[in-house]
């Protein structure tokens, strides 16, 4: 890993089961010397720390993708209409037009089995994170 390590902000519900896939892959890589973010939701306030990043990773749940699974895909600036909450592509864009950054970024998503009210993942969540955190060791 390089000297300064890359930001991993991993989003996601830990209260609706294996929604909170994303905070858990960012503690595994907080735990391995990352500056690991675990939130509830993006937001405009992340631009800041995201401009600064060498490289950004954001960790979440997709329920659309078979349990266990992990996609990664190379994330563009999008729009940057922000409210309350934000997509990554539009906090990359918000960090460029208020910072000047072009900070690099990727989305990698896990898929979970249950997204019911409770703590925990599942295991093919368990397992999902854990490719996750390969996929962010790989990239860095």
């Amino acid at each position: 890993m390089d000297h300064d390590p890359p930001l991993v902000i991993g989003f996601g519900n830990t209260l609706r089961g294996d929604d909170g896939a994303g905070p858990a892959a960012a503690a595994l890589l907080r735990e391995r010397g990352f500056d690991a973010l675990a939130v509830h939701q993006l937001t405009p306030e992340l631009a800041e720390r995201i401009a600064a990043a060498r490289i950004v990773f954001f960790l979440d749940a997709a329920a659309n993708l078979p349990a266990g699974e992990v996609s990664i895909v190379r994330l563009a600036q999008g729009r940057a209409a922000i409210e309350h909450v934000a997509s990554p592509a539009a906090l990359l864009r918000l960090a460029h037009d208020v910072y000047g950054s072009a900070t690099p970024a990727w989305l990698i998503t896990m898929g979970g089995a249950s997204f019911e009210l409770g703590e925990g993942l599942s295991d093919a969540a368990r397992r999902a994170a854990a490719r996750a955190v390969a996929e962010v060791l790989a990239r860095s």
